[in-house]
């Protein structure tokens, strides 16, 4: 059996330099949008799909176009060595890492790529890259407007490799050792990758209703592909037969149009003798009507909804989701006799699920990536005796039902973050199956759960806010609102795509090494809960001022001290509540005040006492405590929220909004590569620096 088990792209869009590790069932790839993810499906079907080898230069990443001027200053270099000014050029590249079982005696289409001698080694790694050759630098660089040092060299150089790069730049294959990067083997030309991995696609963009803008024959196109596959001599004996049959009826009806019909067309066509031509005399015209069935299934073909009394329902009259799935179902179908009409069957058949919850309601895109699975099963039932489709799914979503439904080590999280070129981004990946490693399994545990049950779109926000309680997540968006008035217009925070979670006054610590994982900007906002022990040897909640430590665990892990105090707690400094990417808020006096509360509802008594009737002095603190105790949460939440105007955010939560307004930190520098790990490139530019799967 032979697996994908690693993806390597190089230079292709934001994608500059991203290792993916695939599962071996279904790999679900989540994000923002513009994060990379629909890129990834681009650059395989550029490599190896029906867009084959339909590169352009706005697909070289932004940081490495940079390196088309530095191979130009090099050409135009006296006695330039061309074997440098072809290192220096970009390249796009795919690396694609094998895995099998080493027991195997047939490896089939891998045998190709395995090229070591070790016979402990059970990878294979396959190179396909788009790169220059020795003989195309002249025309991709030598031009005869270009001014080294003009104002507008670079535009001058650019403006020619848009249609220079096609001419010159070429798709390369190779076998790389995995024991020694620099035994390789050429191919030529892709037929040995292409044998070994097939891929398909489900795009994004799809539509099954006649009446709507977008490829209105996407059911008749799929019948043609059926149709073609079924006539393969590798398809199954029943789906051959009933490719027999529909060529029998087809040529059954041509033979009965030839006759009478093609004579009354005849009556048409006039004689051409009557143009008075003499060479013409003795030609003549006559029609011969054929029908193709291929044209048949994609022009005159229309799939309708079973109905009854005779009136079935067309397409359109379905729902949205119902049309989409179905849409899918066919796809797979097709996808799937593609592979079994292959003569000599690929390795592993890699195919990518574009937004599958198009229009699907939640329940069912909570399902897919498991049914997924059940449709493999379903359409190998078919074909008893032969073994079970080896296929490998890539499912890309902005769904939260689907992504928190899927197991943790499926999830592949991509960001895109800024780099140290002004304007320039790139996709970072984070490895679930290797980042979740940091995360104990109890706890990995509640992760899934809760997010599967709360439906959180973490993997999709901006940035996040942790609360402990209902009332604090319902007061929220008021808070927001209320904070956002005194803040920059390009800082508002009703601007930015901020999701509220609530956590627990329990569980905020277990969150942490996932947001570190996510480099997701946070603000958790927990409660101080101030405790003192009581005579009969247990901790009692108490004002601060009573107080002697916090029975807090997100404030204890934070500070990773699980006695301290809550002295030490309210002297700590903003840097001291701050890690990179996240910041934790924690009850603090209010400006001009001394009293500290303890919970969230106390901080509010005490940032509005003149609405609860409490007196601004030496006992403020106490009554605010008192008060909360038989604080009507909903009732209050309510009231905050929706009656009362202008009241005061407690001054620890408005100074985490205002650090949460703000952009997050600068990314870290990308770890070096070590270089055993990456093979170099043949024939193109030294391979850029990791950009850290996780």
């Amino acid at each position: 059996m032979v697996k994908l088990s690693n993806v390597r792209v190089e230079g292709f869009r934001l994608l500059e330099s991203v290792d993916i590790a695939i599962e071996q069932g279904a790999t679900v790839i989540v994000g923002r949008n513009n994060s990379g993810k629909t890129s990834l499906t681009e650059v395989f079907d550029k490599f190896l799909g029906e867009r084959f080898g339909s590169f352009r230069l706005e697909d070289f990443s932004a940081a490495v176009r940079a390196h088309f001027v530095t191979a130009k200053a090099a050409r135009d270099v006296v006695d330039s060595q061309p074997e440098a000014v072809l290192a220096a050029l970009p390249r796009i590249a795919l690396t694609l890492t094998f895995t099998y079982d080493g027991a195997q005696a047939d490896l089939g289409p891998l045998s190709p790529f395995i090229i070591d001698l070790d016979p402990a080694c059970t990878s294979a790694i396959a190179l396909i890259e788009y790169s220059c050759s020795l003989n195309k630098l002249a025309p991709l660089l030598d031009l005869p407007d270009y001014e080294a040092g003009a104002q507008n060299a670079n535009e001058v150089l650019f403006r020619h490799l848009r249609d220079a790069i096609p001419a010159a730049y070429s798709i390369k294959c190779f076998a790389i050792d995995p024991t020694d990067a620099n035994n390789r083997r050429a191919f030529d030309g892709t037929a040995e990758l292409k044998a070994l991995l097939q891929t398909g696609f489900v795009k994004a963009q799809r539509t099954l209703d006649m009446g709507k803008r977008g490829d209105t024959d996407v059911i008749g196109k799929l019948l043609n592909k059926l149709f073609r596959t079924a006539s393969n001599l590798n398809a199954s004996p029943g789906d051959q037969e009933i490719a027999t049959q529909l060529k029998a009826a087809v040529a059954g009806i041509e033979q009965t149009m030839q006759g009478d019909f093609d004579d009354q067309l005849k009556g048409l066509l006039p004689a051409l003798n009557s143009f008075g031509f003499p060479s013409l005399n003795d030609t003549e015209l006559r029609p011969q009507t054929q029908i193709d069935v291929e044209s048949l299934l994609t022009d005159n073909t229309r799939i309708l909804y079973t109905g009854t009394d005779g009136v079935h329902l067309p397409e359109g009259y379905n729902g949205l989701g119902t049309r989409n799935l179905i849409y899918i179902l066919l796809q797979l179908e097709a996808l799937h006799k593609t592979y079994r009409s292959t003569a000599t069957r690929p390795g592993t058949h890699l195919v990518f699920i574009e937004e599958p919850e198009a229009h699907l309601h939640p329940q069912m895109q909570e399902v897919f990536i498991t049914q997924l699975n059940e449709a493999i099963a379903t359409l190998s039932e078919k074909y008893p005796g032969e073994p079970v489709w080896q296929v490998q799914f890539i499912v890309s979503t902005h769904s939260s039902h689907l992504a928190n439904a899927a197991q943790f080590d499926a999830i592949r999280y991509f960001l895109n973050e800024p780099t140290a070129a002004q304007g320039v981004r790139r996709t970072k990946v984070k490895d679930f199956r290797k980042g979740a490693a940091a995360i104990q399994s109890d706890d990995r545990s509640f992760l899934q759960q809760y997010m599967t049950l709360t439906k959180c779109d973490l993997y999709f926000a901006d940035k996040v806010i942790l609360v402990e309680g209902a009332t604090e997540k319902i007061l929220m968006p008021r808070i927001l609102k209320l904070v956002d008035d005194t803040l920059p217009p390009e800082a508002k925070l009703c601007r930015q795509y901020i999701t509220t979670m609530e956590v627990g006054g329990a569980h905020a610590q277990v969150f942490y090494p996932l947001l570190d994982l996510l480099e997701l900007k946070t603000l958790i906002v927990t409660d101080i809960d101030a405790v003192r022990l009581h005579p009969d040897g247990k901790l009692r909640k108490c004002p601060c001022a009573e107080a002697e430590r916090t029975s807090n665990n997100a404030l204890k892990r934070w500070f990773d001290d699980a006695m301290i105090s809550v002295a030490a707690l309210t002297a700590k400094t903003p840097a001291d509540k701050t890690r990179r990417f996240c910041r934790i808020a924690y009850q603090m006096p209010e400006d001009g005040s001394a009293h500290t509360a303890r919970s969230y509802e106390d901080a509010l008594i005490l940032a509005n006492l003149d609405r609860f009737g409490i007196a601004d002095d030496a006992a403020a603190a106490q009554n605010a405590f008192d008060a909360a105790q038989d604080f009507k949460k909903s009732e209050e939440a309510i009231r905050f929220a929706i009656i009362e105007a202008d009241w005061n955010v407690p001054k620890y939560i408005k100074e985490g909004l205002v650090w949460l307004s703000e952009p997050p930190p600068p990314p870290d520098a990308p770890p070096p590569i070590v270089p055993e790990d990456v093979p170099p490139a043949p024939g193109g530019a030294d391979a850029p620096a990791a950009e850290g799967a996780a």
